[in-house]
């Protein structure tokens, strides 16, 4: 059980106004070595339990009524003592208005029985990194392929509501595994996997070439049919890139920003207290090689949460992000493929800011990868051509048309409408029809 104090007093400065999730970096260790990841420089430092509980302090006393605490790594998992630590201490000490969601993204090697068990009562999202086939798999960790198939194999037994509803499997995509995309899709599909989410590598891709958009065009389609044909014999669509419904997406990216990273309402918290106002900014397991994104990230510092100017340092940290120019402006970002103010798909694309800094000898903050933009250029085309999925009221009106067992749910509502349909005209036409007359001596 964790030591529980009160959420104010000398040792704490005052709440920072609207931070909504707290990503809290655990260890700067982990347990595999995956030769395309950001964090290559990882060492065995961890976060004290003090910084932690100062740290979930914060979230809880800033005034939103919703917060999420997202734990990473490293590998989040070498350090579970903790993670316990701090669901019991937010249990403990958040106050009924208070709402606070646990996240946390795993290499899975470490999900024991007595693990999943916690992370399922606690309704913990949780994202697995798990590339996909033996073939691509191995570049994320070698021979952690069999570990990870025999761990999708046991949750729907062991805990069906948590493989159903709270995890999702994230696949990192270099030019290496691209090959392997379709038949890895098919393999999750198989393992009936409920989320899917697909996205390049941050870092850069020394083999990625610009023609190899033909083979990421081929692959896509590949997914594309495998998706459609699991939609419309099941209803549901795991592959994310390809969820819609047919509403506007009132989350899509607006105003010209790359991610949510400059608003603040996300903080990074590393092993020592430092800040960032993202994970791909912490210094604790990574080395910036590239002079431009060094210089960036030591502008954009926000020091120790605990001291006694961070509320002021947080309020200043928008224009500090705006004045990098890596954050915004999409419209004038640029590829090899184009410019993006030509390209309509500029306002849903997503590319990761920190990846302009991580193309080798780079001091453009508007040059993008373009192993990331010809994704989003081929992701988005294919989600574009997606079927919309209905949303119950869609389902209710027959506006869009249903797959699975709700196909049966909106035929069967059509069928009851046109049965009412026929009633109201047979009633409407006896009441026009003229009633007969009494004959004579009636």
């Amino acid at each position: 059980m964790s030591d529980v104090r009160p959420l104010a007093g000398p040792h704490l400065p005052p709440a920072p106004r609207e931070i909504e999730t707290l990503e809290v970096i655990l260890t700067a260790g982990c347990n595999l070595r995956c030769a395309y990841c950001y964090q290559d420089d990882k060492k065995q430092r961890r976060m004290s339990w003090d910084t932690l509980c100062s740290a979930l302090d914060l979230l809880m006393r800033s005034p939103p009524r919703h917060g999420t605490v997202l734990f990473l790594g490293g590998e989040p998992l070498l350090e579970f003592d903790l993670i316990r630590q701090a669901v019991e201490h937010v249990r403990q000490t958040r106050s009924r208005r208070k709402r606070v969601d646990f996240s946390i993204i795993t290499n899975g090697t470490l999900l024991r029985d007595d693990t999943i068990a916690f992370l399922a009562r606690h309704r913990f999202e949780t994202q697995l990194s798990f590339d996909g086939v033996p073939a691509a798999q191995d570049v994320r960790g070698p021979r952690t392929f069999e570990t990870l198939d025999a761990l999708l194999d046991r949750l729907p037994r062991t805990h069906p509501a948590f493989f159903r509803d709270r995890l999702t499997v994230a696949i990192t995509l270099t030019a290496a595994t691209l090959q392997h995309l379709a038949d890895s899709v098919a393999y999750f599909l198989g393992k009936g996997v409920e989320s899917l989410a697909v996205s390049p590598v941050v870092t850069h891709d020394p083999y990625w070439r610009t023609e190899n958009i033909a083979l990421l065009e081929e692959q896509f389609a590949r997914a594309f049919d495998l998706s459609l044909r699991h939609y419309k014999r099941t209803g549901r669509v795991p592959f994310l890139g390809f969820r819609k419904d047919a509403s506007p997406d009132v989350h899509a990216p607006r105003g010209g920003t790359m991610c949510g990273a400059p608003s603040g309402r996300a903080l990074a918290i590393d092993v020592d207290g430092a800040v960032h106002g993202c994970a791909v900014f912490v210094e604790s397991y990574q080395r910036f090689t590239n002079p431009f994104l060094r210089a960036g990230v030591e502008s954009i510092r926000l020091g120790d949460f605990r001291a006694p100017d961070f509320a002021d340092r947080l309020a200043r940290y928008p224009a500090a992000a705006r004045a990098l120019r890596i954050f915004h402006d999409k419209p004038s970002k640029h590829s090899s493929y184009g410019e993006c103010q030509r390209c309509r798909f500029v306002e849903q694309c997503s590319i990761c800011p920190a990846s302009i800094g991580h193309i080798p000898g780079n001091s453009d903050p508007h040059r993008v990868p373009d192993f990331a933009c010809a994704y989003n250029l081929v992701s988005l085309a294919y989600r574009e051509r997606f079927p919309a999925q209905p949303t119950p009221l869609d389902i209710l009106t027959g506006r869009v048309r249903a797959y699975g067992p709700m196909r049966a749910v909106q035929d069967g509502l059509a069928a009851g409408r046109r049965r009412e349909r026929g009633a109201r005209a047979l009633r409407a036409a006896r009441a026009a029809s003229p009633r007969p007359r009494p004959g004579p001596g009636r």
